[in-house]
């Protein structure tokens, strides 16, 4: 059982992917508690609203530390069950499917579901956000119009022609290539394993490398560059609203005041608002700590 005030190091499996700082709490708003390690995976939003988190928390007094960039799901996931990580910005619905359990559509029953699922694990799912970020398979604009595709759909007319690029774990995760074949039936060419929906895919789509890319549906750089986001029409993705997921620990150490602080902060990301967050950080080059500073004071915060 871990110890309720502890001194927190990373674990083994993270350590080398992970750098960490620190940020101490003085005078009279200072919560007397566990310290809260803010976690996130390897892409720019995930720095972005980890450092939406980490920042709220931190002006609310309460000790933060940051464990940013550690990787795919398939880390920061056992990190957070573990308490190597105590808070993480996660997606309903494929946050759900790698728990086993099965999304819809619908926002709510996805984020119940998820909760029932994870209740036996120590996670505990707070409020979600209005924003959903949901995979996107994109085309550009030229490849849209000689091909005649606008929905995923139509991909299948070309089987055996065209190369998807995507994150190196997409042949395995069911919302990427396996339901690609399995929902519409699609037979690509090739799969280059490329980044999680960051430059080097958005590079190898600009310059005819591969044909569709996947990039979430939230990413500035769509309409930056003039990308197709084809429809899903065949109800391939889940429900994907950001939720904060912490620990029974944490919730149990603060209460009701922590839960009503994420829940605030939660209730006013919406996707275009990521989107532009994202533009900023992906076109603009801006940094996580101001974007997310300047997004939490324009919300009141």
């Amino acid at each position: 059982m871990r110890r309720a005030f502890r001194s927190r190091a990373v674990g083994a499996t993270v350590l080398a992917l992970v750098l960490v700082t620190a940020a101490c709490s003085s005078g009279d708003d200072a919560k007397d508690g566990p310290t809260i390690t803010v976690g996130s995976t390897n892409f720019g939003e995930q720095l972005i609203l980890g450092e939406i988190y980490a920042s709220v928390l931190e002006d609310a007094g309460y000790p933060v530390e940051r464990a940013f960039n550690l990787g795919s799901r398939e880390v920061v996931n056992p990190a957070l069950k573990s308490g190597d990580i105590d808070l993480l910005a996660e997606y309903t619905g494929t946050l759900l499917t790698f728990e086993g359990g099965a999304p819809t559509t619908d926002s709510a029953a996805t984020h119940a579901a998820l909760q029932s699922q994870i209740a036996g694990s120590g996670l505990v799912a707070l409020a979600f956000s209005p924003a959903q970020v949901k995979n996107g398979f994109v085309v550009t604009a030229e490849t849209a119009q000689t091909l005649g595709v606008s929905k995923v759909s139509d991909l299948a007319q070309h089987n055996g022609t065209l190369t998807l690029g995507g994150p190196p774990e997409c042949p395995e995760r069911e919302l990427c290539l396996p339901g690609l074949q399995s929902v519409y039936g699609l037979d690509f060419a090739g799969f280059e394993p490329l980044d999680v929906g960051g430059a080097l895919t958005v590079a190898a789509l600009e310059g005819g490398e591969i044909d569709v890319a996947l990039l979430f549906t939230s990413d500035g750089v769509i309409a930056a560059k003039g990308f197709v986001l084809l429809e899903d029409d065949g109800n391939l993705q889940p429900a994907e609203n950001i939720v904060p997921v912490t620990t029974s620990e944490i919730i149990d150490a603060y209460g009701s005041d922590l839960r009503d602080l994420l829940d605030s902060v939660s209730a006013k990301i919406t996707t275009a608002e990521l989107s532009e967050l994202n533009k900023r950080y992906t076109l603009d080059a801006e940094d996580p700590e101001t974007l997310a500073g300047e997004w939490l004071e324009a919300n009141g915060f």
